[in-house]
């Protein structure tokens, strides 16, 4: 018994001689506070306690601060990668959150003659010239962006399109298929409030769609009737590119409005042609690549890059003109490809004029095609 009192006393007086020990060693005392600022997770806090310690003149009694500082800084560093992630996906979160709705122009509707009315360029596909009516509607003032189209591939969960090493956010999408055009559509409708113009079934081959390289062979319904967004038809996309004192469906070449191309005004191959020279275009600059959107003057009803920069999907099956006048033509009711107007970047003068039509397998991609958006007004 006395023994055992005797080693209590000892573990007593132990304990108490480390607790002195402990009160007069400073980096004993700052050691402690580090971690406990390391276990509430206060990284910034446990490293500078611990950078203090070091300076203690009593610093050899405590060897393990430099792994301590080094793990907490792998901490701190975690903790901040974790920090940014989470602010830049709510940041994209709000953005998806809240799209808004692109700028539009309001057409008044027309009654004009469609086809080549200047009679210079002349492709046999502009003829027959044929009357054509049209009803109001909205236009995108602007080629969809990069910016604007890659919300949507975040939010859908799929890849972007390649850019050409030209950048994105303001230049106007490219490689887009006409699928991929629709599908942007009704995803915008969606988040704009808006009622989707299309009904997509992917599970059933188009029997109008008579290509033989086109793998989707997608069935796209339109409701006509409904507010949201789509792609013009042919004629509203003809009629708005040759407007002339604020009234589509004028006699001018251009669709910036004027009837010289010349390429400090749009953008398109500007270089020499030697074998053809053209009596409506100036040499100029050959960019070989898009431009961000609205770099050019606009047309009289404020659209910007109606001639040039990339080529833009319209509604339509291309196919040939009819003799007799039409009003609000929806295109041909089959066909292997969809109508491309405007030119692009690549194209030569006869290309970016208001009444050149190229046709393109709507499955397929491109590095100078893109799309506009367009509105019912009703």
């Amino acid at each position: 018994m006395a023994m055992s009192k005797i080693m209590l006393c000892c573990l007593i007086v132990m304990w108490a001689t480390s607790q002195v020990n402990a009160q007069h060693c400073c980096c004993c005392k700052l050691r402690t506070s580090g971690q406990a600022e390391y276990d509430a997770k206060r990284y910034t806090a446990a490293i500078q306690k611990w950078e203090n310690a070091k300076k203690c003149s009593d610093a050899g009694e405590c060897k393990d601060l430099n792994d301590l500082i080094a793990r907490a800084k792998r901490r701190l560093n975690e903790q901040s990668q974790t920090t940014q992630k989470s602010k830049h996906k709510s940041t994209l979160q709000n953005k998806i959150g809240s799209v808004p709705r692109p700028k539009m122009v309001f057409v008044s509707g027309g009654t004009f003659e469609m086809g080549d009315v200047m009679e210079v360029h002349g492709a046999d596909d502009e003829y027959p010239i044929h009357e054509v009516t049209v009803r109001d509607y909205y236009l995108g003032v602007y080629e969809v962006s990069f910016e604007e189209y890659d919300l949507f591939c975040v939010a859908t969960k799929r890849k972007k399109p390649h850019d050409e090493g030209w950048g994105r956010g303001k230049r106007p999408v490219v490689n887009v298929s006409w699928y991929n055009a629709v599908e942007y559509c009704n995803w915008l409708s969606q988040q704009t409030k808006l009622k989707p113009v299309y009904t997509i079934n992917k599970n059933t081959k188009d029997p109008n769609n008579t290509s033989d390289n086109d793998d989707f062979k997608w069935i796209v319904s339109v409701d006509w009737s409904a507010n949201g967004y789509r792609l013009p038809t042919e004629a509203e996309w003809e009629y708005a590119a040759r407007a002339v004192n604020g009234k589509g469906g004028g006699k001018v070449r251009f669709g910036n409005g004027k009837d010289i191309a010349d390429p400090k005004n749009m953008n398109f191959n500007g270089s020499k042609d030697k074998k053809r020279p053209y009596p409506y275009s100036i040499v100029g600059e050959y960019r070989r690549k898009t431009t961000p959107v609205g770099s050019f003057s606009p047309n009289s009803l404020g659209l910007y890059d109606m001639s040039g920069n990339v080529w833009e999907w319209c509604w339509d099956w291309y196919g040939a003109y009819p003799k007799d006048s039409q009003a609000d033509p929806k295109g041909a009711v089959s066909g292997s490809d969809r109508v491309l107007r405007g030119g692009s970047l690549d194209s030569k003068p006869e290309f970016v004029y208001c009444t050149n039509r190229l046709m393109y397998i709507p499955v397929n991609r491109s590095y100078d095609l893109g799309f506009r958006l367009a509105r019912a007004a009703r």
